[in-house]
């Protein structure tokens, strides 16, 4: 099958509308809304930091932030903890990642069984791809502001 480079744009496209509904459904599942399920990723793949750094990474407003936080505490989901190195400063740790990972579980497992069909060679072009990707939106995104 002959493709266009478009055609990876607009396969992302749909898999981000996918991912976004699961998402959703996940955030509802586990009493979250989409922000603070966000939030919650966040500190469960890329690990603990700062409010400020959180709220930077995120996009959050740090006010709003403040809020997101304290309904993940309240859930449950992420403990306060002084930091280590700066006992003045506070670092968000995520606490619920085996609850999360539940919730994601379905999806989680079928990409696996999609992967298993692919060659080597072939896993390592599309995580090359994606990784890039995400990259590339990552550095779009903190230039939008």
């Amino acid at each position: 099958m002959v493709t266009e480079p478009g055609d990876l744009r607009t396969a992302l496209r749909d898999l981000r509308i996918e991912l976004a509904l699961n998402t959703a459904r996940v955030a509802a599942l586990a009493g979250l809304n989409d922000s603070d399920l966000a939030v919650l990723d966040v500190l469960v793949r890329e690990g603990g930091r700062s409010p400020t750094a959180l709220a930077r990474r995120t996009g959050t407003h740090p006010a709003t932030l403040t809020g997101v936080l304290a309904r993940l505490e309240k859930g449950g989901w992420v403990l306060r903890r002084r930091d280590a190195t700066d006992r003045r400063s506070v670092l968000i740790e995520p606490v619920g990642a085996e609850r999360l990972a539940r919730l994601y579980r379905d999806g989680s497992q079928s990409l696996d069984e999609l992967a298993e069909g692919l060659t080597g060679p072939e896993r390592t072009v599309v995580l090359t791809y994606l990784r890039s990707a995400a990259d590339l939106i990552r550095a779009a995104t903190e230039r939008l502001g």
